[in-house]
């Protein structure tokens, strides 16, 4: 253990002001506050340092040349602003998991940029028992900082594939015994209520402000709907998110 009383000490500067594109550009992320550390800690991705109050240190017997100790007022100097958490983790950034070995049910994701929604996304198929995620070109990395802390840091026992191409992977989902599962409040689209989900099944959220792509609709095996109030037109990306997940849960 390295004790730091400088929040400028150039051994924890990768915790300094870092911001995620330079973290993506060298496949690292960071996480924050306990929970998260323990599900990084569970999913036994490489960790490569960590900085923490000493009680932390002492709560969770951590040793090491990569554990560094350091009271709140350096880790909020570190943070750069008022803190509740006791640690801060870098750890390597979870490989993509080749298509063929995503699991029979897939959430994907079509162009959204909100990270709140990409992290409520994790969070909601992680309770569903929905644990493979692919992502179109568009869509944020659900390992942000931000991802990280509202999935509450469930991502780390996802399986993810960030797709060159959406529109590839789709077909190749297909030819793999996929059913492509689209959602949109359009005419001829089918009632979620009604539906039963296929064992192979790939369920599309589009943004929640342009939906899915009309290309992705047109490769779509069935487009499903959530009945609601017209005068709604239509639920948050997340909400919405949800409701299908916990029709398509395998739990």
């Amino acid at each position: 253990m390295i004790q730091i009383t400088d929040p400028n000490d150039q051994r924890i500067a990768e915790f300094i002001s870092i911001r995620d594109h330079v973290l993506n550009s060298k496949d690292l992320i960071i996480a924050e506050a306990e929970k998260l550390f323990l599900q990084l800690r569970a999913s036994h991705k490489p960790i490569h340092k960590i900085l923490a109050t000493p009680a932390f240190i002492e709560r969770h017997q951590l040793s090491g040349e990569n554990i560094f100790a350091a009271d709140k007022k350096v880790l909020e100097s570190v943070a750069g602003f008022k803190i509740e958490f006791e640690v801060l983790v870098l750890a390597e950034k979870p490989k993509d998991a080749p298509l063929d070995q995503l699991d029979n049910r897939i959430i994907a994701l079509n162009g959204l940029t909100s990270p709140e929604n990409v992290g409520s996304i994790v969070r909601s198929s992680a309770a569903f028992g929905i644990k493979s995620m692919l992502m179109d070109e568009k869509t944020c990395s659900p390992y942000l900082r931000r991802c990280i802390r509202v999935s509450m840091g469930n991502i780390f026992a996802m399986k993810t594939n960030h797709a060159l191409n959406f529109r590839g992977d789709l077909k190749r989902l297909k030819e793999l015994g996929y059913t492509i599962l689209s959602t949109a409040n359009i005419p001829g689209s089918i009632d979620v209520a009604d539906y039963k989900f296929p064992e192979k099944c790939i369920l599309i959220i589009g943004s929640e402000g342009h939906g899915i792509d009309q290309d992705i609709l047109n490769l779509s095996d069935t487009i499903l709907k959530i009945k609601i109030d017209p005068q709604v037109a239509h639920l948050n990306a997340a909400n919405a998110a949800a409701i299908f997940l916990s029709k398509m849960s395998t739990l």
